[in-house]
């Protein structure tokens, strides 16, 4: 006697799972944090005024200040990293899951969405100074292209590679402004704006630096990635779309980033 398993229900419910899964993702990458009016009535412990909503309208003390407790002991030492509001751990795990959403909300307004990022920025870049000082990466091979001025300045960037991560993510600005002023979801890209898409940009690269120390292929590959992720999500292109055009602005990038430190070596040579 046989037996013969269906397994298309299992499929099914499989698919209908995944898919369930995919659809709550796509809307929190959208839309990461719903904000709600508290509508109770409180007497602000600051300044005595009664008031309906989360914040004091006369002093802005939030509503859930009050006396000293163990919470409150935990919120003034998460007050450096903003955990009441702007985590900035929450920041990062937003940029590592919805990079160009992320970029998009803080850009277009949604300043509560991000811990500040140039204040990020600087701690992250602290802290790979840190993880570099104390697990130096091995040195990298002598650059020998033929051309000295050139060999010098690709092993200068080797040698600084925290400054060439900068100066990189500033030299895409101008070229990211121009190509992408067209963008279908986030057209009339302006040049401070672009700053703000950089600094977010660097904040990821240095992430990634502090988990790969040595220099190499996979983290070179997920830079890119992400790099990518960003500009598709804030700017709406397709994959080819989107590709061409970061690949030019790349291609600039490096280029202007190699002419301008061979210029430095020369005007600093005696």
């Amino acid at each position: 006697m046989k037996f013969k398993i269906n397994m298309q229900p299992l499929f099914t419910k499989t698919k209908h799972f995944i898919q369930s899964k995919w659809q709550s993702f796509r809307s929190w990458q959208q839309q990461p944090v719903i904000y709600r009016m508290d509508e109770s009535e409180h007497v602000c412990n600051n300044c005595g005024h009664t008031f309906v909503g989360n914040y004091c309208p006369v002093c802005s003390q939030s509503a859930r200040h009050g006396r000293i407790s163990w919470v409150a002991i935990w919120q003034g030492i998460g007050q450096l990293w903003g955990i009441e509001s702007r985590s900035a751990v929450y920041t990062l795990w937003q940029l590592l899951w919805r990079p160009g959403y992320l970029v998009r909300d803080y850009i277009s307004g949604k300043r509560q969405v991000s811990y500040p990022p140039v204040k990020l920025l600087f701690i992250l870049a602290a802290v790979v100074a840190l993880i570099r000082y104390f697990f130096p990466a091995p040195e990298v091979e002598i650059s020998n292209t033929g051309y000295l001025y050139v060999d010098l300045a690709l092993n200068w960037l080797d040698n600084h590679q925290t400054v060439g991560e900068l100066l990189t993510s500033c030299l895409l600005i101008l070229p990211t402004w121009w190509i992408f002023r067209n963008a279908p979801l986030y057209p009339d890209h302006t040049i401070p704006e672009g700053f703000f898409l950089q600094v977010y940009i660097a904040i990821l690269s240095f992430i990634i630096s502090s988990i790969f120390v040595e220099p190499n292929l996979i983290g070179v590959l997920l830079t890119g990635v992400y790099v990518f992720a960003i500009y598709k999500q804030l700017f709406g292109y397709g994959f080819w779309g989107t590709l061409w055009r970061l690949l030019v602005c790349s291609a600039i990038s490096v280029a202007t980033l190699t002419v301008l430190t061979t210029f430095g070596i020369l005007l600093s040579k005696p």
